[in-house]
């Protein structure tokens, strides 16, 4: 009895000499900046891109766009150009702006509405070797418990430029044409059956009229443009390739799937761009963090390194601003190009088996556009 008094009254006292505190953090402190920002040889506009992490504690990539008061892009030659807010948090030059020029030395000025200012490390221009071909293969893969899956696997044949810095990057991304009928949208009825009501969005062009689907203007996401970034970086150092020639080297690989190949038209494209050291040291890991995921001598994860900083204070931003000359090769594959027939049509929707995606084209896939690239072909 003494024992359970003395644990009551020992309670008494821990639960009266702590208090609860609630401390609520302001959205915009939750999270961290993130930078991502280009300038190439290649006539602008430029892009930088400011975002803010959702979740300091989370692995979340999730992102929102940030908003500065300014951002300035500089080279060693004197030349400043102020970029204009395209979109919330997308700053671009202009068109007859600053451009890129081999040899100089580029970085960009931050500053936030809170006073605070960022700057990226200044970044030298290399010059880049040549892109002198891209190609692919067909192959086949036979899981253990589905249909045999195809693609393509994409390879270049690349030139070093011989220069004492000779790092390089190769940016594969690939693009195809899909059409859709959003106007045959169905949703369940009220207390009915799914798949049973029209139920067009309003950027079909359609609306429901007593009843019936009626077309009262032109559809404005029936054919959109997708884009599938690239899984991961792809390095080269020609430093120590002989005749700092490289061949066959492996950059992408699109799989065969139903609706990427509905139009007959995949684009794959492979960007070769020249870096600095601490560029490449920057794309390296993250190579090498992405190629470890699977691994079970995983690389070990942290921090990414960053280019940018904080002037007068400790902030460190994620993400870089680089400098790059770039030689660009484009492949079309064609319906020629598939070798074999789809055995199976993925449903979609309420849409079952027919290839028909009853739904925006802008919400079909992550990436999507209806603005037609200006150089599609």
């Amino acid at each position: 009895m003494n024992r359970f008094l003395l644990l009551l009254f020992g309670l008494a006292c821990v639960s009266s000499c702590v208090d609860r505190i609630d401390i609520t953090i302001p959205k915009s402190n939750t999270g961290e900046i993130v930078v991502d920002g280009l300038i190439t040889d290649e006539p602008g506009p430029y892009t930088v891109k400011l975002s803010l992490t959702e979740n300091i504690r989370s692995f979340s990539k999730n992102t929102r766009p940030l908003s500065a008061k300014q951002v300035t892009i500089f080279d060693n030659a004197g030349n400043v150009e102020v970029m204009t807010e395209r979109d919330p948090g997308t700053f671009e030059t202009k068109p007859s702006g600053i451009r890129g020029v081999i040899g100089r030395e580029y970085f960009i000025r931050i500053e936030m509405f809170d006073g605070k200012v960022y700057e990226s490390l200044k970044d030298k221009m290399n010059p880049v070797g040549s892109l002198d071909n891209l190609y692919y293969e067909f192959e086949s893969f036979q899981p253990i418990d589905d249909e045999t899956q195809y693609g393509f696997r994409f390879f270049i044949d690349s030139q070093g430029s011989g220069e004492k810095e000779d790092l390089v990057r190769w940016k594969f991304t690939s693009i195809f044409e899909l059409d859709a009928e959003p106007k045959l949208r169905l949703v369940p009825c009220r207390g009915g059956a799914p798949c049973a009501c029209p139920d067009p969005p309003e950027c079909s062009g359609n609306v429901i009229y007593q009843g019936d689907v009626v077309e009262v203007g032109p559809c404005t996401c029936c054919t959109c443009w997708i884009t599938r970034p690239e899984s991961k970086p792809h390095l080269g150092d020609y430093q120590f390739v002989a005749n700092q020639q490289g061949k066959r080297i492996e950059v992408g690989y699109i799989p065969l799937d139903f609706f990427p190949f509905q139009k007959g038209k995949n684009r794959a494209e492979v960007i070769q761009m020249s870096l600095s050291q601490q560029t490449y040291d920057y794309w390296k890991t993250i190579q090498l963090q992405k190629e470890g995921a699977a691994s079970l001598f995983q690389f070990p994860a942290g921090k990414l390194p960053s280019t940018i900083f904080e002037k007068n204070g400790a902030g460190r931003p994620l993400g870089i601003f680089y400098a790059s000359v770039v030689k660009k090769r484009q492949l079309y594959l064609t319906k020629d190009d598939v070798k074999v027939l789809f055995s199976r049509i993925p449903d979609w929707d309420c849409q079952f088996g027919t290839g028909i995606i009853p739904q925006s084209c802008l919400l079909a896939y992550p990436f999507s556009s209806n603005e037609r690239p200006a150089d599609w072909q």
